[in-house]
């Protein structure tokens, strides 16, 4: 059938285009079945194809492939055959020229057919422009499963990436922050937190202070420190220097005989930087 195959509309090396009309048959004679207007794709030439019916008088039941020829001066008819079977009869032969013959004089539009087996044979870009449109045409009918296709092929191709690059350079989901000195990838120490930070607004209070830490907690404001609001720079890090003196209480720093706060960074004020030109 002319459905069958990866593309419909094609017949071996045969692209069916357009279905023939043919006229009745006389009262006791078969219908032949259907006639198309076919190209051969391989040699560019017009062809007419017949698709045997259910009540066709004959089906092909051996491959016979060749040509025939009429020639006028001298005339003589010929059948040339290109393909055989070693076992072949004749008489299958004779059974499926009579079909073809038949299938023509049935034809009803002769012009049309004519036409087409006397035209030459199809060019190269010719028969480039029929391919291309079959494959659009292909496409377009299927285009959501042709997009899903391609959809699916790039996530395949980004996941099969993403897991060479953890094989090879150990990638990880982990984004903490590292420092690299000098090559090596080393990560930073973890750094405690203030267990309070003096917004200069409230002192806590308690019974017990903690030795001044030897560097800057991590939410702690550090140096330059301002000393027009008191702050004081000790360690690399920004205290407020209280009037209590020790014993200080327990959420105060304890330093050379004086207690401090630690500057929360959040509260501090950003001076203005003039812009340089």
């Amino acid at each position: 059938m002319a459905d069958t195959g990866f593309f419909k509309g094609w017949l071996g090396p045969f692209k069916l285009i357009r279905r023939y009309t043919t006229r009745k048959p006389e009262q006791g004679s078969a219908e032949l079945g259907r006639l198309y207007e076919a190209h051969n794709v391989l040699t560019g030439k017009p062809a007419l194809v017949v698709l045997p019916g259910e009540s066709a008088p004959l089906e092909p039941q051996e491959e016979w492939c060749g040509r025939v020829r009429f020639q006028a001066l001298p005339p003589f008819f010929s059948l040339e055959l290109d393909k055989a079977p070693p076992s072949g009869r004749l008489s299958q032969l004779s059974g499926m020229l009579r079909l073809l013959a038949t299938a023509l004089e049935r034809l009803g539009n002769e012009e049309e057919a004519r036409a087409h087996l006397t035209s030459p044979p199809m060019g190269p870009l010719e028969s480039l422009r029929h391919r291309a449109g079959r494959v659009w045409r292909w496409t377009r009918a299927r285009r959501w499963r042709t997009v899903a296709a391609c959809f699916l092929l790039l996530l395949s191709l980004r996941l099969v990436v993403h897991l060479v690059e953890m094989e090879v350079y150990g990638m990880n989901w982990d984004m903490t922050p590292r420092v690299v000195t000098h090559g090596t990838d080393v990560r930073p120490e973890a750094v405690p937190r203030a267990p309070m930070l003096a917004n200069k607004t409230a002192v806590g209070h308690g019974r017990i202070a903690y030795p001044l830490p030897a560097t800057p907690f991590s939410d702690q404001a550090k140096a330059p420190c301002i000393p027009r609001e008191g702050e004081v720079e000790i360690n690399g890090g920004c205290w407020v220097e209280l009037a209590k003196r020790p014993p200080c209480y327990e959420v105060q720093a304890e330093y050379k005989g004086k207690c401090y706060l630690p500057v929360s960074a959040r509260s501090r004020r950003r001076e203005p930087q003039s812009i340089q030109r």
